[in-house]
């Protein structure tokens, strides 16, 4: 049965979404195709528009405004692709708007070479371009996932892929058991847990250089849950104090002045800070079981977020805040039911109903993109399960990963923005 309080995420209104074409770019450069390739996943993946398909006499050859418009088309993408000395790929992308028959942005791009790590970064950042031609706000496809996977050995790692799964890298492989990656607010450091019964210590990984230092814990203790405030300074996380776990702040630019922000006679973890840092949400036992709680970031009194009655208490955990709003994700079940993804408004703790996003399988750890409108988690189902996105406007749902044994999921914010590849054309 639902709980108190929730309602299930089925009440989504389609919202319209303009039909996008992509055309096949020019050059005759081998890599054309694959820039076509994940420029239309991407706009596919920003759940913004829908793809056409564009017939033979409108696939190539001059722009034909009028029977593109008769198809239903509203925006068209068209490019021309050539090689740099070194290796480089110039690319100039145009966005047709259809409708009224002209170039509505053009602009010409320098990409690094296909063999770059960053290429397909420098491609998502285009990408998201493109969306705030034709929406007016960027995509976030020019970004990662953190993600921790048990391997079948009994150890871990630490894996970063793209937004839409691809291209994986292998940060860390551990004989102990390593969770909550937190990525820093530039994108340019790693936060995460290493430990097991000897004790759980938190370290921060420079990803450029692989240069790493302690955070905080030491043997025997537990240090666990870390986030970084907005302004990348500082750290908040869980620790062992007195029996229980309290929240702290450490402020890693200095690496000094550890700071307890929150005291509680339960369990206090799961730190996470709103957007413009003031606020933290967080996930306590106080009331018996996991709840979410919303407090002032410098501390103070705390508000209960998620759905609680007497009769049903419910448990819920592993909050996350929107980047782009006053939403907290989170994971929680009823009566002993099944995880799922559920998103409740830190604006409105006590008034605004909390909206459940999935319905099939067990759904834990969300994690919101940067865009404030996609959420990645875990899922086990019947069928494999793995790492999933869901779109929180439309409530489309896709695997982004197959396989079992992913963890609690990090999504980065944007990692590069297309104006630095922009070049001037005279």
């Amino acid at each position: 049965s639902i709980p108190k309080g929730i309602r299930l995420g089925l009440i989504y209104q389609p919202a319209y979404r303009p039909s996008v074409a992509v055309r096949a770019f020019e050059g005759g450069v081998a890599v054309a195709d694959s820039l076509r390739a994940v420029l239309a996943r991407d706009l596919d993946y920003s759940d913004r528009f829908v793809l056409a398909e564009l017939p033979a006499s409108l696939a190539s050859g001059p722009v034909q405004y009028r029977p593109l418009n008769d198809l239903g088309v509203v925006f068209l993408v068209t490019g021309e692709v050539a090689e740099e000395p070194g290796g480089g790929t110039r690319w100039r992308v145009a966005v047709h708007d259809v409708v009224y028959g002209f170039v509505k942005e053009a602009r010409t791009f320098r990409l690094p070479p296909p063999s770059s790590p960053d290429f397909r970064l420098a491609v998502h950042a285009v990408a998201d371009e493109v969306v705030r031609w034709m929406t007016g706000q960027p995509g976030g496809a020019a970004s990662r996932i953190a993600v921790v996977r048990r391997l079948r050995d009994g150890r871990s790692e630490l894996v970063v892929v793209d937004s839409d799964g691809e291209d994986e890298r292998r940060v860390l492989v551990s004989e102990e058991r390593v969770l909550s990656p937190a990525w820093s607010p530039d994108g340019k450091r790693l936060a995460y847990v290493v430990g097991g019964a000897g004790g759980w210590r938190i370290y921060e990984r420079e990803l450029e250089t692989g240069a790493t230092r302690l955070v905080a814990g030491r043997p025997g203790t537990m240090a666990i849950t870390p986030a970084y405030a907005p302004d990348g300074r500082r750290i908040a996380f869980a620790m062992e104090a007195g029996g229980g776990l309290e929240l702290y702040e450490y402020d890693v630019a200095q690496g000094c002045c550890l700071r307890r922000i929150a005291r509680s006679p339960r369990d206090d973890l799961s730190p996470t800070f709103s957007p413009d840092g003031r606020r933290i949400a967080f996930n306590s036992n106080r009331l018996g079981t996991p709840h979410i709680f919303v407090m002032p970031a410098e501390g103070g009194q705390p508000t209960l977020l998620s759905p609680y009655a007497y009769d049903e208490p419910g448990y819920y955990t592993s909050p996350d805040w929107s980047p782009a709003g006053s939403l907290v994700a989170f994971h929680g079940r009823s009566r002993g039911g099944r995880f799922q993804i559920m998103v409740a408004d830190a604006a409105r703790p006590l008034a605004a109903p909390v909206v459940q996003l999935t319905q099939e399988g067990e759904n834990e750890d969300p994690s919101w993109a940067p865009d404030g409108r996609h959420l990645v988690y875990t899922s086990v189902r019947p069928e494999g399960g793995g790492l999933y996105v869901i779109d929180t406007v439309t409530g489309r749902e896709r695997r982004l990963r197959a396989g079992a044994g992913f963890a609690v999921p990090d999504w980065s914010p944007v990692l590069l923005r297309a104006t630095s590849l922009a070049v001037e054309v005279p």
